[in-house]
């Protein structure tokens, strides 16, 4: 790994560490990240590099920069495996701002970004995205129940997933509703954001961002998911810690009634259960599978408790509806 470092970057590792949940090795007191790209493309590489120079060019000091090869490419092999080596910023302090309000200091820079990116480009896509993700699994549902489930997840699976369906249709109607009814506001252009974005995603003393996870959508889409990955576990306490997240966001920016229905459209998107099963049958190890089960078992357990929360999410992080008109979904309210 070492002369692989030295013939493709001219770094030399001095010291081998862990940072930010990654191996990264240190060169002249500097840490260097060595991250897996699993399936990016080249060209979504490039993107993700312009993202980041950018927003280091407009002041965030925070983003790690994506280190090209001494042959210009943006990845190399190591240990038979394609990785992106980030240069890691280097930070004396910690910070002392909220999540929330970083993140909206984030995106709000993000926001100014001039150029045209596609290959990360998810604005305007959920409902395309969703629509493909739902058929796909249908069809696989399908083969499942013609061929009768033969061990505990695929009984789980068969049984569960017209409910689910069920869920994600209306998330997708929900969307489409939002879209015709309700006009964009300035502050609904596209930004930068995260694939995924949890309480984790960022260094939690010094926020430092790698960005390998970014993407060009919708800045719901991060609040809808960290606000998921605080609800899936099934404990209402988190309530608290969601609500002074998104007062913490608006500090900065407030919600447009158009981005408000996004992401009441995104939370009602059963994402978590769908990537639970995609997760179970995409790998081939056992302590991975037994994890999925795990996971499946939690979140049909809790099912009752996630309905309570989508329908009780607007009273309880203070939205007017009358002001800011969010239909509700009847159903979830018996």
């Amino acid at each position: 790994m070492k002369e692989t470092l030295k013939e493709k970057y001219n770094l030399k590792a001095e010291r081998m560490v862990n940072a930010f949940g990654y191996e990264a090795f240190i060169y002249r007191s500097i840490v260097y990240c060595i991250v897996p790209i699993g399936n990016l493309e080249q060209e979504e590489l490039y993107e993700i590099k312009y993202l980041s120079d950018f927003m280091i060019q407009k002041g965030d000091i925070r983003v790690g920069s994506l280190l090209l090869t001494t042959d210009g490419e943006l990845s190399t092999i190591l240990n038979n495996e394609e990785v992106v080596v980030i240069r890691c910023p280097v930070l004396n302090h910690r910070i002392t701002n909220s999540l929330g309000y970083e993140l909206a200091r984030f995106h709000k820079r993000g926001r100014t970004f001039p150029y045209q990116v596609s290959k990360v480009n998810r604005i305007g896509q959920w409902k395309y995205l969703w629509e493909k993700r739902v058929d796909q699994m249908e069809l696989f549902w399908k083969e499942k129940v013609n061929q009768h489930p033969d061990n505990h997840f695929e009984t789980l699976f068969v049984e569960s997933f017209p409910y689910y369906i069920g869920l994600a249709e209306n998330a997708i109607q929900y969307l489409v509703d939002t879209e015709i009814d309700e006009p964009p506001t300035p502050i609904d252009s596209a930004t930068i954001c995260h694939h995924r974005f949890t309480e984790n995603t960022w260094n939690k003393d010094s926020f430092t961002k790698l960005p390998t996870d970014w993407v060009f959508d919708h800045y719901t889409r991060d609040l809808a998911e960290f606000i998921r990955g605080q609800y899936v576990s099934g404990q209402s306490k988190q309530n608290a810690q969601i609500v002074h997240f998104l007062r913490e966001y608006e500090r900065v920016n407030p919600l447009s009634p158009f981005s408000w229905r996004l992401l009441y459209a995104r939370l009602l998107f059963p994402l978590h259960y769908f990537e639970c099963i995609e997760g179970y049958y995409m790998t081939d190890s056992d302590i991975q599978r037994e994890k999925q089960l795990h996971r499946l078992e939690s979140i049909l357990t809790h099912s009752s408790e996630n309905e309570h929360f989508l329908a009780t999410f607007l009273s309880n992080v203070g939205v007017d509806k009358k002001r800011v008109n969010i239909p509700s979904i009847d159903w979830l309210q018996k």
